[in-house]
């Protein structure tokens, strides 16, 4: 009976809505004359502000009346983007005032109160007075959470509603309790305050208000007064419905998860839907890298993969929950490109280094040449500082050359090798093979064994690049891998001094070393990032001291001890970045290394047998936050 009755009431309310529009109101959404329940669940003048900093987005889920516009309204509608519309009544509300289609939306009906509903119809109720009436509505609302058909219903409607990527509509005829619950449920979802859910429910008051005077003025007086509290809405109603959800299951999350049989995850897509976050956990108080990885995932809610079924947006909506990031802001950057790139820039002092023994060619007679090869292996660690996560650099390669002397101020190197790198920083690994040739020359002003000389070294290489990135929160493992081209070249200035027990030969230079990475495309996680090209020059000034001690003979061979003592200075900036971009957004990462001044110190041991040499020799390195070690095994043969 009573749904006979409502339905009637609507339609004689629309017809009355029609004749006598209510004066439009200034709205963030327009106000319909033909559907006066119509708005945006984000707010009514202003979107709503929600927990965790965030705001409602406007344009997404739109709660309304049934669809009976004026052409005007069409318009409008047709303008919104609604890509899908769910009208929640029962066939004979649909059957007495159809809907409006509106253009490029799909229909679906889901019957909330209809057939489907387990247990007595709760519509289907006689009753004689404005309190019957008012037990009535709080009993529907009520109903919503104890009846397990309509829990289904419900289920279905939020489970749609998350499906689709599009602005959205759901009503029923008057727009205020199917419609109202859905949008109060969503509300909570997004975290507003119950205060400001309970305004929004409200307002159908106000919006409705011509609608149900004028239907209220239709009817006999005796009747009005016992149906009024049918047409508008009142804050026990919409409590009541709160109240059974504390009663049955504690809190809304656990209605939603137990009650409705929502997954987390369909409860985060809505949420990811529904609200953006002015600021993610801690994000204020980050700097360097961390800042601009936080930064990034904040702007990835404007993105496709927000609000979605998407491991960024599950991973996002729990770091809001959990009050954490859980480190992601610092992997999610690609830090370790910008490491590999300044651990490459550095690998010619490596080079020189390795060659540092057979550099000179002065133990050599003119037109002798000594084959020689050299195996390195180092390490150095940083400990990171306050714009990036610390690092560390594994490397390992072996070269083979040849010296010649050509005359008594004379000798020219050339050497081809092979240095494999890793280097981790921020959860990610990147590994480089670097296949050079080096080639160098000394001249003596005088001659290679005494007085001020002048060294030139030059090395050219191929850089294949491989990377692996953990991004951590479920995000997966984002991979990549390129080439390029690593060039250097030294001068430096020199005076070779023998006294009586040593040999002390100082020297003053300058390296440049460029770089040339071809950018590529990580794969692998939704956070994968499209890699800038890395080409970056490093510029330095260097300084070393190199002793030699006298012979000490043991049996048949001669033992040669030496130290070895580098300083460098990075000129101009010594920083070294690395960009991409994902889904159109920038991201800039500093590498880790980022010492304007460099120590190096070390002892050798070369022992000779004839034309045969062999020896080893160990350092250590440092500067700023930098730290590290290194070894090598050298052997030779002049001819």
């Amino acid at each position: 009976m009573f749904q006979r009755l409502l339905c009637s009431l609507s339609v004689l309310s629309l017809s009355i809505a029609a004749a006598h529009a209510a004066e439009p109101v200034t709205l963030d959404t327009p106000r319909l004359s033909g559907i006066d329940n119509f708005r945006d669940i984000a707010g009514i003048t202003t979107a709503y502000s929600t927990a965790h900093y965030g705001v409602m987005r406007s344009g997404v889920f739109y709660r309304s009346n049934a669809l009976t516009p004026s052409t005007a309204d069409l318009a409008t509608l047709n303008g919104l983007g609604i890509k899908a519309i769910y009208d929640l009544r029962t066939p004979s509300e649909i059957a007495a005032t159809p809907d409006t289609m509106i253009t490029g939306a799909a229909y679906r009906n889901i019957d909330i109160i209809g057939s489907t509903t387990s247990g007595a119809d709760i519509t289907n109720i006689s009753f004689h007075s404005a309190a019957e009436a008012v037990a009535m509505m709080e009993d529907t609302n009520r109903a919503f959470v104890s009846d397990a058909g309509m829990r289904g219903q419900f289920g279905q409607l939020f489970n749609e509603l998350a499906s689709v990527d599009a602005a959205q509509l759901f009503h029923c005829t008057a727009g205020k309790d199917r419609t109202g619950w859905t949008a109060a449920v969503l509300q909570s979802i997004a975290g507003v305050d119950e205060a400001t859910i309970m305004a929004n429910y409200l307002a159908t008051n106000d919006y409705t208000a011509a609608r149900v005077a004028a239907t209220l003025k239709a009817l006999p007086p005796g009747m009005a007064a016992v149906y009024e509290p049918l047409l508008g809405v009142q804050a026990s109603y919409l409590q009541a419905g709160l109240d059974q959800v504390a009663a049955e299951y504690g809190s809304m999350d656990n209605y939603l998860k137990q009650g409705l049989a929502l997954s987390q995850e369909t409860i985060y897509v809505l949420r990811g839907k529904l609200v953006e976050y002015n600021s993610l956990p801690g994000q204020a108080g980050l700097i360097g890298n961390a800042a601009a990885g936080a930064e990034l995932l904040r702007q990835l809610q404007s993105s496709e993969l927000s609000g979605t079924y998407s491991a960024y947006n599950y991973y996002l909506q729990s770091a809001i929950d959990a009050g954490s990031l859980g480190g992601v802001e610092s992997q999610v950057g690609g830090q370790v490109h910008a490491d590999a790139a300044s651990y490459l820039l550095r690998q010619n002092a490596m080079i020189e280094q390795a060659t540092a023994p057979f550099a000179s060619g002065s133990d050599l007679k003119v037109g002798q040449y000594r084959l020689w090869s050299t195996a390195l292996a180092g390490y150095l660690g940083t400990d990171g500082s306050a714009h990036a996560e610390s690092s560390n650099e594994h490397s390992q390669g072996l070269m083979l050359g040849i010296t010649q002397r050509f005359n008594e101020q004379l000798s020219a190197r050339g050497g081809f090798g092979y240095s494999k790198g890793s280097v981790g920083g921020a959860g990610g690994e990147a590994d480089t093979d670097f296949t050079f040739l080096n080639l160098g020359a000394r001249y003596g002003l005088t001659s290679l064994e005494r007085g001020m000389f002048v060294d030139a070294n030059a090395s050219a290489g191929y850089v294949d690049y491989d990377s692996k990135r953990e991004l951590g929160g479920g995000l997966g493992t984002a991979k990549g891998d390129t080439h390029g081209n690593l060039t250097g070249a030294t001068v430096a200035l020199g005076y070779r001094l023998p006294l009586s027990s040593v040999i002390v030969e100082p020297s003053l230079g300058f390296r440049v070393s460029h770089l040339d990475l071809q950018g590529f495309k990580e794969k692998g996680s939704e956070l994968a990032l499209d890699v800038d090209g890395i080409e970056q020059t490093r510029r330095s000034a260097v300084a070393n001291l190199d002793v030699s001690f006298a012979p000490v003979t043991m049996g048949a061979w001669q033992l040669v001890p030496g130290v070895r003592v580098g300083y460098e200075r990075a000129l101009g900036n010594q920083q070294v970045d690395s960009e991409g971009q994902l889904l159109g957004l920038d991201i800039e990462q500093r590498a880790a290394f980022d010492n304007r001044d460099q120590f190096s110190g070390g002892v050798n041991l070369m022992a000779n047998l004839g034309a045969l040499s062999v020896g080893a020799e160990v350092g250590a390195n440092g500067g700023g936050d930098s730290h590290g070690f290194n070894g090598g095994l050298k052997a030779s043969y002049a001819f």
